[in-house]
């Protein structure tokens, strides 16, 4: 069993909607915009993916009073999103396991459209992809059943993935390609590439490691601008206080305190 929802909850909520999973890649970017997600759409907790046991063990307090774990699901009746929060890195020999658990809760809810959200290294960027925030990253052929949600229609308008001309033979297109700095992001994708007529896609951000509060208001923007939800207020939930420091502090970043970047 991959879901288990909790009290009140159940499958049938998250089945046939936009799903977005954020891959544990380089600043924890992606789930920096998906806490931007759920805060802003006042989403709620649906339930936990598998047993927990294959990420790093973890608990915590969210400002509603709930106590959070490593691997959840948030949505919102009469809402087409639905949101994995991951909190807690996989373990390391978990990696196999951790990929196989998302693939088979992929399968059993169904989703018109998956949309993963990683990072990329900066460093890997060349003078034209200075001009592109976040990249695309499609299957390259559509799946024969997919429908034309906004999130898969309005996804091709985002650039792709440039090719790394040092790192691999440009004269091919391998699917998935390689992606520095994104953690998981190229197994989950061979995973999906594994199940027939799964719908999906990848947005990639370029980030490096600091300060990425506007980094993550910008990827969370894009989601929902994918989604045509561009009208609703991003905001900040009230854990992130402190997130990267107090605001009176180094000056050399927003925030940034000295007691902690010295």
């Amino acid at each position: 069993m991959a879901f288990y929802p909790v009290q009140g909850s159940s499958k049938d909520l998250l089945t046939g909607k936009t799903l977005v999973i954020p891959s544990v890649s380089l600043a924890n970017l992606p789930q920096l915009a998906v806490d931007l997600l759920i805060h802003s759409l006042k989403l709620t907790r649906a339930g936990y993916i598998g047993l927990g046991d294959t990420v790093a063990p973890m608990i915590g307090a969210s400002q509603d009073g709930l106590v959070t774990g490593g691997l959840e699901v948030y949505a919102k009746e009469g809402l087409d999103l639905v949101v994995i929060q991951q909190r807690s890195p996989v373990l390391k020999d978990k990696k196999d396991e951790h990929v196989e658990l998302i693939k088979r809760f992929v399968e059993d809810i169904r989703p018109s459209f998956t949309l993963l959200l990683t990072s990329l290294d900066a460093a890997n960027q060349d003078d034209q992809s200075l001009l592109t925030p976040h990249v695309s990253i499609l299957p390259p052929s559509p799946s024969p059943t997919e429908t034309s949600t906004p999130v898969h229609t309005n996804i091709r308008s985002v650039p792709s993935l440039p090719s790394f001309s040092n790192l691999r033979d440009t004269t091919a297109t391998p699917y998935p390609p390689f992606i520095p700095g994104g953690g998981l992001s190229k197994r989950i994708l061979i995973a999906f590439k594994s199940l027939e007529s799964l719908p999906h896609g990848t947005i990639a951000a370029w980030c490096v490691e600091g300060d990425n509060r506007a980094d993550a208001h910008a990827l969370a923007a894009l989601v929902l601008r994918l989604s045509e939800a561009s009208q609703v207020e991003i905001t900040e939930p009230r854990e992130w206080e402190g997130l990267f420091g107090v605001v009176d502090g180094w000056s050399g970043g927003a925030g940034a305190d000295a007691e902690i970047y010295g």
